[in-house]
């Protein structure tokens, strides 16, 4: 998957700061260090992996036009969603 930037406005932004305790960078940070990736049932995407602080976390996202991702919603990877994370990454 391609990303060339991010598409960022104060609703998404207050809601993962506010909500979710993520700032916007830290959200960025995951995409930078090749994250695994996986669709979702309602045809988002969701990106696993660490932000330079060693945070595990997952983002939903959306692709928009020309390779932006709109981040949606991002939580801390809980056991089961690091597990997943952990044995993907060694494959």
């Amino acid at each position: 998957m391609r990303i060339s930037g991010f598409e960022w406005d104060e609703g998404n932004v207050v809601h993962l700061a506010l909500g979710h305790g993520i700032e916007a960078e830290e959200a960025e940070e995951v995409f930078a260090v090749s994250p695994l990736y996986r669709r979702t049932k309602r045809g988002h995407y969701a990106a696993f992996g660490p932000s330079r602080a060693g945070r595990l976390l997952v983002l939903v996202f959306e692709m928009k036009g020309k390779g932006l991702a709109r981040v949606i919603i991002g939580w801390d990877m809980d056991r089961a969603e690091r597990r997943y994370y952990q044995q993907q990454r060694r494959r």
